[in-house]
Parts: C-alpha cells; sequence; structure tokens
C-alpha cells in the first residue's frame, strides 16, 4: 500500500468506490480469548503487526493475557484486556457485555474474532453495535459438545465472512455447519515473524549428550493432541533407539497425568517435560524429529510448518491441513491417528535419517508466505467493508465525514 488514504479520495468517488482503492485503511479489532502460548494466539499477533505494516489501525482484545503478551507489546499494537479471568471454550455474558462497550467506544470498521469463546462474545456485540464480523476457524475442535456447536454456528450465521486455515476445515463449514460457500474462504496458516527467542545456547542441553537423538511434540497438554500417545510411541522407540530422548513442549489439565504415565512406562529417566515456552520455534529447530500425534482434525498447525521450515523431518497424524501442509516435503511421515506402532516406526525412522543434510531451498519455498497470509486476509475484510457499506447508507457517510475530520 502507498500513502494515506486521503478526504478527497472519499468525496469523488463516494465511499462505495473508495474501498475499490490500494490504500484502503481499516479500523480493524482482532479478538481471541487469551495471549497463552499457543498457534492461534501466535496467528493473532502475527496478522496484526503484518496489518499494521499496511498501515491499518490495529488493536488486540482478550479476555485475559498471558506469556505472548511482550510480543504484542513489541509489534506496537494497541492491546485491550477485557477482564480479570480467562474465557475459554464457553459462552460469557460479562465478556461479551466487556467487548460491546469496547466497540461502542473505539469506531471500529471490522472486527475479527478467533477461538470459540471470543466469536460468540464478537458475533453479538458486534451486531449491537452495527459492525461487521470475520471469523476464523483454527481447528476442528472435538473437544465442542452440542451446545458449543450450536454456540459456533450461531456465530458464523452472524459473521459477515469465515476464514478457515485449511481445506477441510473449510469443508465442513459448508457441508456440515451450512455455512453458504460464498461466505467461506480458506487461507492457510504461515509461518509469523520470530519472537520470544530464548537467549539459551543450548535450549534442550546436546551439550550433554551430543549424539543421542531428541524427538520432541509440541501441543497444550490436552487429549485431542495424543501426547499420551507420544510417550507409549517412545517406549517402543527406546527398544530400538535406546540413547533417543524426548521432550514434551507445551502444558495444559494432563501434564501431571503424562508425567506420571512416564514414569509407569519406565522412560521417565528419558522425557523431559518443558512447559510453555515462548521460544517454541527455536526448541523446534533444535530437534532431530517432530511428533505431531493430534487425535483429531488439526488446521494447519504453526509447529510443522516451524518444523518443515528448519529443515526438522516430521512424523504427524493424517488428520485436516496437515497432508496440505506436508505436501512435497520428502522427510516426512503420515500416520492413522491413535496408531503407536506406525507412530514409533515413524519416528524411528525419521530419527535414523536426521543426520543427512536438512530441507533446502526447493522445499522451503513451499510454505505459504506470511506476507500472503496477511494480503489474502486484507482482501477478505474490504469485500467484507464494501458490503457492509452498500447496506447501510448512514453508516457511508459518516465514513466520509470521518475521513473529513482526519
Amino acid at each position: 500500500m502507498v500513502g494515506p488514504a486521503t478526504p478527497g479520495a472519499a468525496l469523488r468517488g463516494g465511499a462505495v468506490g473508495w474501498l475499490g482503492r490500494s490504500d484502503l485503511r481499516l479500523r480493524i479489532l482482532l479478538v481471541c480469548d487469551s495471549l497463552d502460548i499457543g498457534g492461534a494466539e501466535r496467528h493473532v499477533i502475527g496478522l496484526a503487526a503484518g496489518l499494521k505494516r499496511r498501515g491499518h489501525d490495529v488493536t488486540i482484545a482478550c479476555s485475559l493475557a498471558g506469556p505472548l503478551r511482550a510480543d504484542v507489546v513489541r509489534s506496537g499494537v494497541p492491546l485491550r484486556v477485557l477482564a480479570e479471568h480467562l474465557v475459554k471454550r464457553r459462552v460469557s455474558v460479562s465478556y461479551t457485555r466487556l467487548l460491546e462497550g469496547l466497540l461502542s467506544r473505539g469506531r471500529f470498521d471490522l472486527i475479527h474474532a478467533h477461538m470459540h469463546a471470543s466469536a460468540a462474545a464478537a458475533a453479538v456485540a458486534g451486531a449491537r453495535n452495527g459492525i461487521p464480523l470475520v471469523i476464523t476457524e483454527h481447528s476442528e475442535a472435538s473437544w465442542r459438545d452440542e451446545r458449543a456447536w450450536r454456540t459456533s454456528r450461531s456465530a458464523y450465521r452472524r459473521a459477515a465472512h469465515v476464514i478457515a486455515v485449511s481445506g477441510s476445515i473449510g469443508r465442513r463449514l459448508t457441508e456440515v455447519d451450512r455455512v453458504p460457500t460464498a461466505r467461506v474462504t480458506p487461507i492457510l496458516n504461515a509461518i509469523p515473524p520470530a519472537g520470544g527467542l530464548s537467549g539459551d545456547a543450548d535450549p534442550l542441553q546436546r551439550r550433554f549428550a551430543p549424539d543421542d537423538p531428541v524427538i520432541g511434540t509440541v501441543a497444550r497438554l490436552v487429549p485431542e493432541k495424543g501426547v499420551a500417545c507420544f510417550l507409549l510411541a517412545a517406549a517402543a522407540v527406546l527398544r530400538e533407539l535406546p540413547r533417543a530422548r524426548f521432550v514434551v513442549i507445551g502444558d495444559g489439565p494432563l501434564r501431571e497425568g503424562l508425567v506420571a504415565s512416564a514414569e509407569k512406562l519406565g522412560i521417565g529417566g528419558r522425557v523431559s517435560f518443558l512447559g510453555a515456552r515462548i521460544d517454541g520455534p527455536r526448541l523446534i529447530a533444535e530437534l532431530d524429529v517432530l511428533a505431531v500425534p493430534s487425535l483429531s482434525n488439526e488446521g494447519t498447525p504453526l509447529v510443522t510448518l516451524e518444523a518443515l521450515s528448519a529443515g526438522v523431518p516430521v512424523v504427524a497424524s493424517s488428520v485436516g491441513g496437515i497432508p496440505e501442509q506436508v505436501r512435497g516435503f520428502e522427510r516426512v511421515a503420515l500416520v492413522q491417528p491413535g496408531d503407536v506402532d506406525a507412530l514409533a516406526r515413524g519416528l524411528v525412522k525419521m530419527a535414523k535419517s536426521a543426520r543427512r543434510p536438512r530441507s533446502g531451498a526447493r522445499e522451503i519455498r513451499l510454505l505459504p508466505g506470511h506476507e500472503a497470509m496477511v494480503r489474502e486476509t486484507e482482501a477478505i475484510y474490504a469485500r467484507v467493508y464494501a458490503e457492509a457499506l452498500r447496506g447501510r447508507p448512514r453508516f457511508a457517510g459518516a465514513l466520509t465525514q470521518r475521513w473529513l475530520a482526519r
């Protein structure tokens, strides 16, 4: 984009015609449940920074902050923390009211919601303020019960557009959730610019055993991520590669049980639970193999992209958008979700190949670009905003007055 838009542009062609220009600037509110460490949260921060670079006025709102707050501060994007407690995987009337208040004061042009609780709140708050809504669906959300699915489908109906981070999620939205095809666009995730890197020169402590293969998984410790299967596979791998070490990067409600499981399997001394880490991308690059043992459909996990970009071999469940992500890469093994034996065989094979040179530029070019993802999202915004203006003449007049006041 070039230069700021001018009031004259809005007057000459009318506000709707002005939307076709390449210098469109919007006031955008990105809403997510929290700034905890996770792929969706990192996606929101990277998208906000990219939109800001392209000249938009962007704000992030969440129910509660978290470890990634520092990344938002570094990006220079304003942050609004709305609640005193985390709102996640549920409907919250108070969160909805707080978001509604922010929208009424902020004079935003568009709201873009991510994650279940925020999409539910934004659907109501945006409708009450007459602000067009875009939702990004990041996963198949196998945790949702019937009530949660009804909430999600209600939000989809109120949204002007729904972005799916994989083709499989896009098909579910149209075929199962009955969102009109014209209102669904798949836009694949891309790796945001690096941030939150560790200052530790040896984050996986390889100096103590430089020749031991290190196999890791990065996930929130919840049932659908399949970390229990990863531990079972680790026990099988150690029978063939007794010097292998395993790391689990992430936290969640299952952590205590998973630690106990590792001890029960007799592999506690070979498994390190590192907790949630802001330097996840750095740790992934240090692995010999990344495992993505998800049991249910994923979107397009950032951890897979980060491993591929670093040339780290990947063994992943063949679910969701993962097969699409890894297409064209050589050192990748896809296994059926929950197949512990296949997961173990894949980990052994990839660990043995890890000493070969890592992926070259040809394979890296297969990965989606972050700037392209931002531009595709921006195009959805322009379309949604144009439709909102066409349907609301008073709003179009207010837009012109706002530009005149600048």
